[in-house]
């Protein structure tokens, strides 16, 4: 093992830091890339089923992609990790954990009518 003074070794702790950083930014470039793309393919969906006149089954599945692809994309965005697709039973507990994020209550219950 090469013997290393202290400048040195403070030199390529601070190089390794910086290199691991940097590696970290473009693998969360890369899923915010990936996350984009898939939001802006679940719109052209939504887009096309709506002008297709498809079924309203079909429409809500495709929003409901597009809302859960954009929720994905904004989350990786503002440097949140996006949570994992929940069970329609897991969704009241999660809802009680999040009690200040009105909106989307707003949204479900717009959805919903």
């Amino acid at each position: 093992m090469v013997k290393l003074d202290e400048e040195t070794r403070k030199a390529l702790l601070l190089f390794n830091r910086r290199a691991e950083a940097a590696e970290s930014e473009a693998v969360e470039d890369k899923r915010l890339a990936k996350a984009a793309k898939a939001k802006d393919d679940a719109a052209g969906a939504l887009k096309k089923a709506q002008d297709a006149g498809a079924e309203a089954d079909v429409i809500a599945e495709a929003d409901t992609a597009y809302r859960a692809a954009l929720k994905t994309w904004q989350d990786l965005r503002d440097g949140v990790e996006p949570e994992e697709p929940a069970n329609e039973s897991e969704e009241p507990a999660n809802e009680s954990e999040e009690p200040a994020n009105e909106s989307n209550d707003d949204k479900q219950s717009s959805d919903s009518e």
